[in-house]
């Protein structure tokens, strides 16, 4: 619908959250003098409407997508941060709202995005009528806060000139009297460049494009063939693979989450190695048991190192559509397991709400839970006596999960008391068409899926051995427009020897191999 449009847009996301908060009170004492009954029912709905802490979320949620997809903050300001051009879906930022982003990133010293959004909001205020003459409170909240991030980011000359143009109606104000002085005493020093006089006084109609432009973050995505089945790799040794499992948490993280960012962005470089390896790679149809022999489903190996099989149409567009409407009066915010006590908990690298269905869900009439189920277990041929429950995920305005293991490490606890034991495998519906954003992304393997309508995606999380396939680590990146809608199943090790026997040596896959289509291996 056209409101279900409107509302996936970032920027008219935030802004109707902003107002809801920012005027909501002014509109509900109005109606309170008018009229009593609809000041009564505000009373009762407000516990749904959207609260402070809301807008300090939507906030962060812009400011990742601006550090993830590095969108320039004039691309929100004017409402449109694909830069689409003409084509803009989004309404632009007021001044009252780009104050709050920029108090947020002043609060994190985050001094050039501060910069970046004082720059948009003080050259916006040159342009309307209502900010000038400049005597009012937001327009030195915003060049005073501009003026000291500028100055943390180096910028004297920007500094210096907003500074002086606040002393021109703040002349005896004693702060911005001390700046000045101490600007113009680390120029003295040596440690600042001096400021040309025309530059004091000047009053530029365009922003410095240098402070809108985000650093790109220097990191190699080209993906070399690493260890795995098949592939003629060498075979780790156990300190080795001990050694990988605890550079999980204590090591290399800020690398890896350059990594994360950067194939948010792009797909990988690949080697000529494991281009080959990609060329390679086929589709088929799975037709090896009775049911799917009737009703063959479509499938594609879309990635060599893990083996990731995407099965394509898994889902129709009305089971899609009922899972979700089942879905969303349990949504609640997503948990993770703590690595040390294996106990479900909040974390801000999984944005996201949740929902859990099993085959008993008392509003599924039609059985969809159980028929979907059951295409699920055709499709992997994995038994599900000890598969965990449909787990549906919503993922709204720069919703995410950072890299992760769906499996248990293991330095972890987070299956030591399941019945089924660890998580062997993993299914990941996609129900539903995302605008831009939310691809699936392996930073350890390199590949990079975008979110396919009513599609899902495979792997295995341990080797044949039942030791962790640590090429797993993946991450869903931030939704930019739109929703995302996601199911995932995840199947145990237990009772499942007859479709995966185990091996001895843990990189054993001809077996898996030939299960999957033929005699067919990497």
């Amino acid at each position: 619908t056209e409101p279900d449009k409107y509302i996936s847009y970032p920027t008219n996301q935030f802004n109707v959250i902003h107002r809801f908060v920012a005027d909501w009170n002014n509109l509900e004492d109005w109606t309170r003098s008018r009229n009593e009954e609809i000041a009564s029912a505000f009373n009762t709905y407000r516990q749904y409407f959207p609260h402070q802490s809301d807008v300090k979320g939507a906030i962060k949620a812009i400011h990742r997508l601006q550090d993830i997809y590095k969108i320039r903050a004039s691309h929100f300001t004017k409402g449109d941060p694909l830069d689409e051009g003409g084509r803009v879906r989004g309404q632009p930022f007021n001044v009252k709202a780009l104050l709050l982003f920029i108090k947020d990133a002043y609060e994190n010293e985050d001094w050039l995005k501060c910069s970046a959004w004082g720059q948009q909001a003080y050259y916006q205020m040159l342009q309307e009528p209502e900010y000038y003459p400049p005597d009012n409170t937001i327009w030195f909240d915003v060049a005073d806060h501009f003026a000291f991030c500028l100055y943390k980011s180096g910028e004297m000359v920007t500094a210096v000139e907003v500074t002086s143009q606040m002393l021109e109606y703040y002349p005896d104000h004693e702060r911005l009297v001390g700046n000045m002085k101490y600007f113009n005493s680390l120029v003295q020093k040596g440690e600042a460049e001096p400021v040309e006089d025309s530059d004091r006084h000047k009053r530029s109609a365009e922003p410095q494009a240098n402070l809108d432009v985000p650093a790109e973050e220097e990191v190699d995505i080209t993906f070399v063939p690493k260890i795995y089945p098949g592939a003629d790799q060498a075979v780790l040794s156990e300190e080795e693979i001990e050694e990988v499992i605890q550079d999980k948490y204590y090591k290399n993280w800020g690398e890896r989450m350059k990594k994360y960012k950067k194939l948010c962005k792009e797909p990988p470089t690949l080697t000529p190695e494991i281009k080959k390896q990609v060329d390679r790679l086929t589709c088929y149809y799975k037709a090896n048991t009775p049911r799917t022999f009737l009703a063959p489903i479509k499938a594609e190996v879309v990635w060599p190192s893990p083996r990731l099989i995407v099965f394509y149409d898994l889902v129709t567009d009305e089971e899609a559509k009922t899972l979700m409407q089942l879905a969303q009066p349990h949504l609640n915010r997503a948990t993770v397991h703590n690595k040390n006590t294996g106990k479900l908990e909040n974390a801000e690298y999984r944005v996201s709400k949740t929902a859990w269905l099993d085959n008993d869900t008392p509003e599924d009439k039609g059985g969809v839970v159980k028929k979907v189920n059951r295409r699920m277990e055709d499709a992997t041929e994995l038994s599900m006596d000890y598969a965990e429950l449909q787990q549906v995920n919503n993922y709204g305005m720069a919703g995410q999960y950072e890299p992760h293991y769906d499996m248990a490490t293991r330095d972890e606890k987070a299956f030591a008391e399941h019945e089924g034991g660890n998580r062997i495998a993993t299914l990941l519906f996609y129900m539903g068409r995302t605008d831009a954003g939310g691809a699936t992304v392996f930073i350890d393997g390199g590949a990079r899926l975008p979110p396919v309508k009513n599609a899902a995606v495979f792997w295995y999380n341990l080797l044949p051995n039942g030791d962790p396939d640590l090429l797993t680590r993946h991450a869903g990146c931030p939704v930019l427009a739109g929703t995302k809608w996601v199911m995932n199943k995840w199947f145990h090790v237990n009772d499942q020897v007859f479709t995966r026997p185990c091996d001895v040596n843990q990189f054993t896959r001809e077996k898996e191999a030939k299960l999957w289509h033929g005699q067919y291996t990497l």
